[in-house]
């Protein structure tokens, strides 16, 4: 009857559609395995199955707001111990091998030496970003079991090469969920020489920077990070060439202003700038991946 075909035909989509889906699905399940292998060969270690825990998602209303950071006797560097610290890349070859040094609390380390010489694959290995094929990291004298997880404020904080912005406004980019204390983000503006650019910005510190700071020079987003870094007020910073971006005026204020702060500040520095060797307190020389220099100032 009519109402048999077309109950046949209405049937018929159905099924069609549902043999259709599942290609589909099986050729994509095939394809993103085959990606997830790669990256997998791209991560330098075990694949982390979990980021982040689960946490509460606020549709409506805004989150409440982030504890403030605490702040234990234990994380006031005292020392830190790198012994024989080892890593290798899985596809250059190329990495750090068994290198050591000592940062005492105060003291400016600067690591120099040619391009390719591991110097941010250093700071990366210390830091827990790249896990390590040998060596140890002591902090206080105790054994740090895993440094991407201890090397955070208060205790921590670092810039990269290449800073990450985010499409929010300034003031959001440098405070990141810590609570709004004006008096220490204008003290992180003043330590990054921010403060100009802070006047000549449409909105001040509301400013919307646009997605990875688009709206900013490469100075302004190096300075960003680095105002970032100064309102978490950990007890050591760890700077990865800061000052690549920097015209040579901003460069010296900032580490002026940086070098003269009554805390003393403990800082690790990959630089090659003679402005940053001359206020080293001790002078780290890599050469592929190995230590041929150390000494103190």
């Amino acid at each position: 009857t009519v109402g048999d075909f077309a109950l046949f035909m209405s049937y018929i989509w159905s099924i069609t559609w549902f043999i259709r889906d599942c290609g589909t699905f099986i050729g994509d399940y095939q394809t993103q395995a085959i990606s997830l292998a790669r990256l997998e060969e791209l991560a330098q270690g075990p694949v982390t199955e979990t980021i982040l825990p689960l946490q509460p998602v606020y549709l409506k209303d805004d989150p409440p707001p982030l504890p403030a950071i605490t702040r234990s006797e234990q994380d006031a560097l005292r020392s830190l111990t790198v012994r024989n610290l080892s890593f290798r890349h899985a596809e250059r070859g190329r990495g750090i091998d068994g290198i050591s040094f000592d940062l005492l609390p105060g003291t400016v380390t600067v690591v120099t030496g040619q391009v390719g010489a591991g110097k941010s694959t250093l700071l990366r290995v210390l830091l827990g970003l790249l896990p390590k094929d040998a060596g140890e990291i002591l902090w206080n004298g105790q054994p740090v079991a895993d440094p991407a997880t201890f090397f955070v404020p208060p205790r921590v904080a670092y810039t990269p090469q290449v800073p990450r912005l985010y499409s929010e406004s300034l003031r959001d980019n440098i405070l990141m969920g810590l609570p709004a204390d004006e008096a220490q983000l204008q003290q992180a503006i003043h330590a990054a020489i921010l403060e100009e650019d802070v006047e000549q910005l449409e909105a001040g510190v509301a400013t919307m920077v646009g997605p990875r700071g688009v709206k900013l020079s490469g100075g302004q987003v190096q300075r960003t990070a680095a105002a970032r870094m100064f309102a978490r007020r950990p007890s050591l910073l760890v700077f990865d060439d800061l000052s690549s971006a920097l015209d040579v005026d901003t460069e010296r204020l900032l580490w002026e202003r940086l070098f003269a702060d009554e805390s003393k500040p403990t800082c690790l520095i990959v630089s090659h700038r003679p402005s940053v060797l001359q206020q080293a307190d001790q002078v780290i020389v890599l050469e592929e991946g190995r230590l041929v220099g150390q000494g103190f100032l």
